[in-house]
């Protein structure tokens, strides 16, 4: 029942957005300079339709000796395009809805994800109805879903859809069976 609301709320998002007279550019395409993808990272965003999760220092924030404390920020994407297109790291789209609730905790599992794969893997959190290009080019029909890519590589789709239901752990087995084991291999 909730696969489908989901499915329901996915369809009526992507049927507004199509109708809307958004000119976004949202499509990877190749970039003529290929740069970090720090560089195309902005200021903090907990509220925008694109952000990827960095774990790094937290500002002011420091331990007892003095040592900055380290959390997973939010970052605005500048240009999300020139991110995908970077060839220093590959990427972990989540994508998700933001008129759907997070009643389970995946925005937090995928934290840990984004934490435990910081320096490999970097994740970028991407709210569906927002990007049609990328829903489309992916065949997203089911939120929550995940895609692996990156210069160079194949996108491999975890496939949300084609199961009858699943669990975190079976994204995190999924990343692991693709070479970002969360213990380090």
């Amino acid at each position: 029942m909730i696969r489908r609301f989901v499915s329901a709320i996915l369809v009526s998002c992507l049927l507004f957005s199509l109708a809307s007279c958004s000119n976004k550019k949202t499509a990877a395409s190749a970039s003529s300079s290929a740069a970090s993808y720090r560089d195309c990272l902005g200021e903090y965003a907990y509220d925008l339709p694109a952000a990827c999760m960095v774990w790094e220092p937290v500002e002011g924030e420091t331990d007892e000796n003095g040592n900055p404390v380290y959390g997973i920020q939010y970052r605005e994407i500048k240009d999300l395009d020139k991110l995908l297109a970077s060839t220093d790291i590959k990427f972990l789209i989540y994508f998700h809805s933001s008129v759907s609730g997070d009643n389970v905790g995946i925005t937090a599992l995928v934290e840990e994800i984004a934490e435990r794969l910081a320096g490999r893997l970097a994740v970028i959190t991407l709210d569906a109805s927002e990007f049609n290009d990328l829903v489309g080019k992916y065949q997203i029909t089911l939120l929550p879903e995940f895609v692996l890519c990156g210069s160079g590589m194949e996108a491999k789709v975890f496939g949300t859809s084609e199961k009858e239901s699943w669990t975190m752990q079976q994204v995190v087995d999924w990343l692991a069976e693709n070479g970002y084991s969360l213990n380090g291999g």
